[in-house]
């Protein structure tokens, strides 16, 4: 019996999943992340630790199970992605800790840019103005941090998103796949290249970025365990492919620290939709397939905050409070790292509204869970009106998916068919599959083939959740550039 290895390196924990060549899971080893929040509104990781974590799940897996790396057919990352390192192309070792995609340190500094060459960057890129994105993060790391500048300066500086950095440390290879290089603002999704003119407006050179590759990898890179990585894909777009996304239309949400709805548009970018982004969603041999996306930025990080103030003990408790009870008129926006789709806002904050003196913690709670489905509802309004194709199903996976009231909400809001896959490793799936594509061992038409058991969930009616859904929007409108019209640094 022969296994590939599934490397899923979160934001908050990381892992490896051993997987059998039919693609059962038979084990998986999980460490958690640190976070680092030096200043308000800003996040990083140890580069270092995340890579010495992930590797020591790697190698619990295999001896746990008695196996030798022989029996490893491949491996396949997949990753948080926008996540950026830098580090000494000499020493191998990381110059500063990592800037987290949740990071909104380069606020300020993308306003220096005009609104011409941010035009330009959502032509070339899909992506548009945020401070979520790679590119201005690198720039951030090199006019603040005097070792990565002083690296740059000498020609010794590398950086990498996660994907990368963990091929780098187990391969020597300096490489990026498709799916991560496009979240970086960097790439130029039509010419599947770093692209010169953003590059140039950035003041960044090329030589510090990896070499851009396929998410599916023939000939893969060997690494000091000997089993060769043959895949590597953003976590997202991972999550897409292991719901097994393959036709054009086809939509799924992950429900994480963050919510990601992705949609497969095709082998052809998406025309711009304002409020939406385009990346890449894999490529395998010749064929690529495009994805039009939706990003929340707060969905589990809203529900630990809720922890952390010890409105909730466990998880558990958010349907155990809301389940026979209404918001009670409360709406909140969980905006604690600003809005992504549709409104782009890093000056937006989380707000709660509609507070009076008969205010319940269980209307808070249930509250909480609508805004999550809100959410949701305003990125599938938007990719429906992209593409003017009605949404019939949603696939869905993540570990809000357990809360069986907030999909039951979230089906009723989108008046569509939630499918909560029995199997929730979706993620760390998909990398299964590009490494096994990648080594030759498997293809779409056979994934295509495999049987999926889950719970459907149909819609029912949804009348008082569509009117509090457009009131919600309200307090949306509220929590707006409220960072700008304050002052307030957090």
């Amino acid at each position: 019996m022969n296994y590939y290895l599934a490397i899923d390196e979160g934001t908050s924990s990381t892992r490896t999943l051993l997987f059998d060549e039919s693609f059962n899971l038979i084990d998986l080893s999980q460490k958690e992340i640190n976070m680092i929040y030096p200043k308000p509104g800003w996040v990083e990781q140890d580069a270092e630790e995340l890579y010495h974590k992930t590797e020591e799940t790697m190698v619990e897996v295999v001896e746990r199970n008695n196996l030798s790396w022989n029996d490893i057919i491949g491996i396949g990352i997949t990753n948080q992605r926008e996540t950026i390192v830098a580090w000494d192309k000499n020493t191998g070792n990381p110059l500063t800790n990592a800037i987290v995609w949740q990071c909104r340190r380069t606020d300020e500094l993308i306003n220096r840019y005009p609104a011409e060459f941010w035009r330009e960057v959502k032509r070339k890129t899909g992506l548009v103005k945020d401070p979520y994105f790679s590119g201005s993060k690198i720039v951030w790391m090199i006019e603040n941090v005097p070792a990565v500048k002083e690296a740059y300066k000498n020609g010794n500086l590398k950086v990498g998103t996660i994907e990368s950095w963990l091929t780098f440390k187990l391969s020597g290879k300096h490489v990026t796949d498709l799916s991560n290089a496009s979240r970086t603002q960097l790439l130029n999704i039509h010419a599947l290249d770093w692209d010169d003119e953003i590059l140039k407006t950035f003041g960044l050179s090329k030589d510090i970025l990896p070499e851009v590759v396929g998410t599916a990898i023939d000939k893969g890179f060997e690494t000091k365990f000997g089993p060769k990585i043959y895949g590597m894909i953003g976590d997202q777009q991972s999550a897409l492919f292991g719901q097994r996304a393959f036709e054009i239309g086809d939509a799924k949400c992950t429900y994480g620290t963050g919510a990601f709805v992705l949609m497969n548009s095709g082998a052809m970018p998406p025309k711009p939709h304002p409020g939406l982004i385009t990346s890449i969603g894999w490529k395998i041999d010749d064929e690529i397939i495009y994805s039009l996306e939706g990003s929340i930025f707060t969905v589990g990080a809203f529900f630990k905050w809720l922890k952390d103030i010890e409105m909730i003990k466990e998880y558990t408790d958010l349907e155990k409070y809301s389940r026979n009870i209404e918001n009670g008129g409360v709406y909140i926006v969980p905006a604690l790292s600003g809005l992504g789709t549709p409104y782009w806002d890093s000056d937006a904050r989380g707000l709660i509204i509609g507070l009076t003196r008969a205010t319940k913690k269980e209307n808070i709670i249930r509250a909480a869970l609508e805004s999550v489905a809100f959410s949701v509802r305003e990125v599938i309004d938007s990719m429906q009106e992209a593409v003017w194709t009605k949404i019939r199903k949603m696939n869905v996976d993540g570990g809000a998916t357990k809360n069986k009231l907030l999909m039951e909400i979230q089906s009723d809001l989108l008046n569509a068919e939630i499918f909560v896959p029995e199997f929730q490793e979706i993620t760390a799936l998909g990398a299964a599959f590009m490494a096994a594509i990648g080594s030759k061992n498997l293809s779409i038409n056979e994934i295509k083939n495999l049987q999926f058991s889950g719970i459907k969930i149909m819609p029912k009616d949804n009348e008082k959740l569509e009117k509090d859904y457009y009131i919600w929007r309200e307090a949306v409108l509220r929590s707006k550039g409220w960072i700008k019209s304050t002052n307030i640094s957090y």
